[in-house]
């Protein structure tokens, strides 16, 4: 599903659009002069429908990397094998990227994630083979294009978001650290936190990005920030955001 010029949604799951497998996030696929990156890279339960969406986009053979938000399972599972089939190398923060490689599943918060209403018995978080560690302020081009690391802890350790520099604005990546209309998700997780999550919202409210593409629900392709400063209007009464509901 192509949403502007250089951004095309090649998943989304239960809690977006159906466009591959239930457990899938949205998975981001970001191309500009014959390079492509990806943000996500859902569960990895099912990859091919979300390698059909990037043939579809015409980037099956542009993918180079694949950037992680957070270790949880539905962002970061399917990475080892669409790294595998695309060629592509797989970028995380140290953090994140210490968990992947080790399979790590009490820290990535698997192991509270599975079982009834949750992911199925038979699946594994299995380890993924991390190729670079992201850094807070680092900028990766892709094509004509950068895309800025931010680190925004808060729903998860070592979360990073990615703020995409192309002519005409900004659009931020934001994973799970903010949704739209002013919306967060807390989790009882061991490194969930509300202050880290509030100060996450003002350092990406104050960037007051054009376009806004969370992890899941709905996105914003223009006046991104808007909703943003609603979470702001709840953090500034003393409040955090309201929850993000399935």
């Amino acid at each position: 599903m192509r949403l502007t010029d250089h951004v095309w949604l090649v998943g989304s799951g239960g809690a977006g659009f159906s466009i591959t497998h239930p457990r899938d996030c949205h998975v981001y696929l970001i191309m500009s002069g014959g390079d492509a990156v990806l943000i996500d890279s859902g569960a990895g339960i099912e990859t091919e429908p979300i390698l059909a969406e990037i043939e579809r986009a015409g980037a099956g053979a542009l993918v180079s990397r694949i950037v992680i938000t957070h270790a949880h399972a539905d962002h970061s599972g399917g990475a080892a094998e669409l790294g595998r089939v695309l060629g592509a190398t797989v970028y995380a923060s140290a953090e994140v990227a210490g968990y992947l490689r080790e399979g790590d599943a009490e820290k990535a918060s698997f192991d509270v994630m599975q079982g009834p209403g949750g992911y199925p018995d038979d699946y594994r978080f299995r380890s993924c083979a991390v190729d670079g560690e992201l850094t807070d302020g680092e900028r990766l081009a892709v094509g004509e294009l950068e895309l800025e690391v931010l680190s925004t802890p808060g729903h998860s350790s070592g979360h990073l978001a990615f703020l995409l520099h192309r002519p005409g604005g900004t659009d931020l990546f934001s994973g799970d650290a903010a949704f739209a209309q002013g919306r967060i998700l807390l989790q009882d997780l061991w490194d969930c936190s509300v202050r880290e999550s509030t100060r996450t919202i003002r350092r990406l409210a104050a960037l007051k990005p054009d376009g806004l593409y969370p992890g899941h629900g709905l996105f914003a392709v223009r006046d991104g920030w808007h909703h943003l400063y609603s979470a702001m209007e709840e953090i500034q009464s003393g409040l955090p955001p309201r929850q993000l509901t399935f």
